[in-house]
């Protein structure tokens, strides 16, 4: 028996019935879709109807809500957070309730809570690859009326990429029609690779004669290599764990997708299996054996680890989010006393585009009591072009920000980014950009970028990026998912290693997993 096939067999009874708890009415208010039976149009008055209209139910607002939350909000001790979280209790007018797994654990965490609904909160932030799950299993509420009839909808204030960002927030639901079942208030960004000059100078190249193909690209490596005696390259880990998955290792990747992912058909494939994944392995393979990919990228080292390698001048190009963070690599740069100057390098051909990432999601859970409340005074309200806004995008006057003798534009004030750090820097935004916003200010943004290597990094990505596929879940698809990653995580690393060609572990992909991809694939297109 195929090797995979021992472990679906023994995993078959457990996991097909594997789905986290939801409790309460998944729709909420937000079903969109009414029987038939329910409208006796030839019956039902004018008048009722009239009536109904001029009557909706009221909205209560919430005294007091749970919030689960990642790292990406002020976090408790750094950067002054008490200040916002009391801020914003005042400007809505409710108390929250914050709880703040660790980072690095946060899924599993979230995935916890799912499975208690005395503790699971009423609004969770969830990543991009998990959103659709969630929702699929009935956990979260759908806002999707609650949106479409919002302020923020319909404030005239959204912004041009708006519309192309709300569509990928609809998802299947538990009924299999697709819905609204988690907004968020910004583009999701996406990363674009840095060149450290000193390093690219050193390797006899100028700003004008960075490479623009995967042949070049690859002489590049090489020249920086011996120019400085190190390897250039290093991210964390050689695949992620969320989507886009190939984000930090773009060159080498280019077009291969390692997941599932809707064609030009509207046929769900399979990624990992096609030609494009063979050659992205063989590539990591030869920069590996070459020496261009740092040897610890194969214990999967953390984002803050590949960043301070970057800052100790240990490695040369690190690709990473646009926007504030070429302000941060350059801060850091200049703290570790080394060459600040950092290029930005436009996409090869081969890879044609940076890919803009889904943004996490939030959402509110089906245990949550008064869905409809908490909708419209603290989901809506993080686009309210005004007070709450300021709050979400900049933070709290006179601590992370003040106001310029002109009255209409900001600076960051300097907040320590840990708590008890000696050094500051400037706080430039707290949950998103001014860049990525959805909604504008009723008045101007009064957005001022910190340095401007930030709307630098911005612009070229607005340029040359594209969005990312969408994402999609079945019961199949859940059950399995984790088993397909462990996987191919270990081929991705067995070809880098030279173990085994790309063609190689494809092939012994399709052999041991041919079975439950064909399964997943089905549950996807029928």
């Amino acid at each position: 028996m195929k090797k995979v096939n021992k472990l679906i067999a023994s995993l078959l009874v457990g996991s097909m019935v594997l789905s986290l708890a939801a409790c309460g009415n998944p729709e909420g208010t937000g079903n969109t879709d009414v029987a038939s039976s329910e409208v006796t149009s030839n019956e039902a008055s004018s008048e009722a109807v009239e009536s109904t209209e001029a009557t909706p139910a009221e909205v209560v607002k919430p005294e007091s809500i749970k919030v689960m939350w990642d790292g990406t909000v002020f976090k408790e001790g750094d950067n002054y957070a008490e200040e916002f979280y009391a801020a914003l209790d005042e400007a809505l007018g409710m108390k929250i309730e914050w709880v703040r797994p660790d980072h690095s654990s946060y899924a599993e965490q979230v995935g916890i809570a799912f499975n208690d609904a005395n503790t699971l909160a009423d609004v969770v932030i969830l990543p991009a690859n998990y959103y659709a799950s969630y929702a699929s299993q009935g956990n979260l509420w759908n806002m999707t009326d609650a949106w479409l009839n919002s302020e923020t909808a319909n404030s005239g204030r959204l912004t041009d990429a708006a519309a192309q960002v709300i569509e990928g927030w609809y998802v299947p639901g538990p009924d299999g029609q697709e819905g609204i079942y988690g907004m968020y208030p910004a583009r999701g960004n996406g990363c674009i690779t840095y060149v450290k000059a000193a390093w690219a100078t050193a390797a006899g190249y100028t700003e004008d004669t960075l490479p623009t193909t995967w042949a070049e690209y690859q002489d590049f490596l090489l020249a920086m290599k011996e120019a400085t005696g190190k390897a250039p390259v290093l991210a964390a880990g050689l695949v992620t764990q969320e989507a886009p998955y190939t984000n930090y290792l773009p060159e080498f990747y280019q077009d291969a997708y390692p997941e599932f992912y809707q064609n030009a058909d509207g046929q769900w494939v399979d990624g990992f299996s096609e030609q494009a994944m063979i050659d992205a392995l063989d590539r990591l393979a030869w920069g590996y054996s070459n020496g261009v990919l740092e040897a610890s990228i194969l214990e999967g080292p953390s984002t803050s680890d590949v960043r301070n390698k970057f800052y100790d001048d240990t490695t040369g190009i690190f690709t990473y989010w646009a926007g504030t963070w070429a302000y941060n690599i350059k801060s850091n740069l200049e703290k570790k006393d080394v060459d600040s100057e950092v290029w930005n390098l436009k996409p090869i051909a081969e890879l044609g585009t940076y890919i803009e990432r889904l943004s996490p999601m939030i959402a509110i859970t089906s245990s949550c009591e008064n869905p409809e409340g908490v909708f419209k005074y603290f989901i809506d309200t993080m686009l309210d072009g005004g007070e709450v806004q300021m709050l979400w995008q900049y933070g709290v006057e006179n601590v992370h920000y003040q106001w310029n003798e002109d009255g209409a534009t900001i600076t960051g004030l300097p907040t320590q980014s840990s708590a008890g750090s000696e050094k500051e820097s400037l706080t430039s935004k707290n949950l998103f950009e001014a860049n990525l916003k959805l909604a504008n200010f009723a008045e101007v943004d009064p957005y001022v970028p910190a340095d401007a290597v930030i709307d630098e990094s911005f612009e070229l990505f607005n340029a040359t990026s594209s969005q990312a596929v969408e994402i999609n879940s079945s019961e199949v698809y859940r059950s399995y998912s984790a088993d397909l990653w462990t996987i191919k995580n270990q081929l991705i690393a067995d070809v880098t290693q030279g173990k085994m060609t790309g063609a190689e572990a494809i092939a012994q992909y399709n052999e041991e997993c041919g079975d439950i991809v064909a399964a997943i694939l089905d549950s996807f297109n029928n």
